[in-house]
This record gives structure tokens, C-alpha cells and sequence, in this order.
């Protein structure tokens, strides 16, 4: 599938929802849902063909060789990423982590199949869906969540708690050990320093191993055009410059950390 394609479903996937979150069910999250209040006023606005850190997952993983695979969502927000993921994939389990209870007006398009305490399973299309309530924090609350994964993952999506402390715990407790053969990391928002120095610590340890390589770039995020690119990274066992290369995918600012 071309690039282009994806784009277009994702762009065709975000039309068909009018609203990502009510005012009362973004006033009743603790953190808002992560969505700052100055975009608050963004998260519907339709957003042109320009390539998105979305798109470009989603791309990448059709390179994987095994087609039924698991992708892991850190921090899900309202659910604007993981939807276009869900309606995407195929005949794939797919896991959310967030620290709020699911977003309503999302979780309504999915059909519950069972609600736990702290952890609701869905079926989406072909997909089965587990959403988790847990603090990145919390190594009991990644314990449960690895159990409830029950295995090794191929993408890994973090946009989280956007502190280096976020994103070590992240690692130490959950993708260190979960992580499939092949398989993507990536990171949103780097342009913090704590945090790039977290990605780069990150990234020398697991570009150790032969066939892992990593790159920062930066590509467009969940708001399209209506805000700035964002400072990306990407670990993969995946040849990223090859593929970037071949299909005249061209990223900002983009260089190799290891390849």
C-alpha cells in the first residue's frame, strides 16, 4: 500500500467523527485528557493530506513481515490516534494505557465485550481492543497491563507523560521485555532535552543489538497543520532510512542516530 492510500483512509477515518470529546467529558478528566486547553478548539478541525506521525506509523508497519500483529498506545488521550489505528489495522489486538477512564464519545464506537476495574475489553471491526487505566508511574499498574498484553508487541506508541522520568518508567517497566522481532518505538514530542536525552539513552541500548536503528525527525502530529511539527523519534528493527528513501518520503530535519 502507498503512502498516499493511507493518508487518504485516515483523512476518510476522521470525517466520520464530528466530535472527539464533549465539553463535559473533557471538563471531567483530571489532566483534560492531555489535550491543552490553547488547542482544545482543534482536536475536530480537518486536517490536510501533509503527512502525520499516524500516517507514518501506519506505513511503516505494513513492512513488517507478520500481518496480524499487536500495537500498544501509551497514553491515548482521546482516543484521535488509536481510532485511526483501530479502523486501520486488521485482524489485530490493539492495547490503550492511559491514565483516564476511556473517552465516552470514542469507546461508543467500539462494542464492550467485557468491564473490568481497571481494564474494558472491545471488538472493533476485526480488532479486539483492551483499554487499561494505569500511571505510567505505577510499576504494579505495568505489571498488570503486561499480563493483560500477554506477550511480545511490535509497535509501540508513547505519548504519555511527557517527562524523561515518563518515559524511563516506560521503558524500565514495560517495553525493555516487550518487545516482538520486529517491531517500531515511537516517541512523540522530543523537543523537550530531558526527554531526548531519554530517547537517546533508550535508543544506544537497544541499537546495541545488530539490525536496530533509530532516527529524530519532524513530522506533523494529531492536529495536522494547525500546529507545529513535532519533534519525533522512531527505534526500529525495521530499515527506516531504506524505506523513507525508497518511497520519497521526505522528513524535517530528519538524521540517523544509528543505522
Amino acid at each position: 500500500m502507498k503512502i498516499e492510500q493511507i493518508i487518504e483512509f485516515n483523512r476518510e477515518t476522521l470525517k466520520n467523527v464530528d466530535c472527539f470529546i464533549t465539553e463535559d467529558e473533557y471538563n471531567s478528566s483530571p489532566d483534560t485528557y492531555g489535550l491543552p486547553i490553547h488547542v482544545r478548539h482543534l482536536i475536530d478541525k480537518p486536517i490536510n493530506k501533509d503527512l502525520t506521525y499516524a500516517d507514518l506509523m501506519m506505513f511503516l508497519q505494513t513492512f513488517f513481515t507478520k500481518k496480524e500483529i499487536k500495537y500498544v498506545e501509551l497514553g491515548v488521550s482521546v482516543l484521535k490516534t488509536f481510532f485511526q489505528f483501530s479502523s486501520f489495522l486488521k485482524n489485530c489486538n490493539l492495547y490503550a494505557f492511559d491514565i483516564n477512564e476511556i473517552n465516552p464519545s470514542i469507546a461508543k464506537r467500539f462494542d464492550l465485550l467485557n468491564a473490568e476495574k481497571n481494564n474494558r475489553t472491545y471488538k472493533f471491526k476485526t480488532n479486539s481492543i483492551t483499554y487499561f487505566k494505569g500511571d505510567v508511574f505505577s510499576k504494579k499498574d505495568f505489571k498488570d497491563f503486561k499480563n493483560l498484553v500477554g506477550g511480545k508487541v511490535n509497535i509501540i506508541f508513547s505519548d504519555a507523560c511527557h517527562t524523561k522520568e515518563g518515559l524511563e518508567n516506560e521503558y524500565e517497566n514495560f517495553i525493555r521485555h516487550s518487545l516482538d522481532d520486529e517491531f517500531i518505538i515511537y516517541y512523540d514530542d522530543l523537543d523537550d532535552k530531558p526527554m531526548r536525552e531519554a530517547f537517546m539513552k533508550i535508543s544506544n541500548e537497544l541499537c546495541s543489538y545488530h539490525g536496530i536503528n533509530s532516527s529524530i525527525f519532524r513530522v506533523n502530529g494529531w492536529l495536522g497543520e494547525h500546529e507545529h511539527a513535532h519533534l519525533n523519534g522512531i527505534i526500529t528493527s525495521l530499515d527506516f532510512n531504506k524505506i523513507i528513501k525508497e518511497n520519497n518520503i521526505n522528513l524535517k530535519q530528519h538524521y540517523s542516530i544509528k543505522s
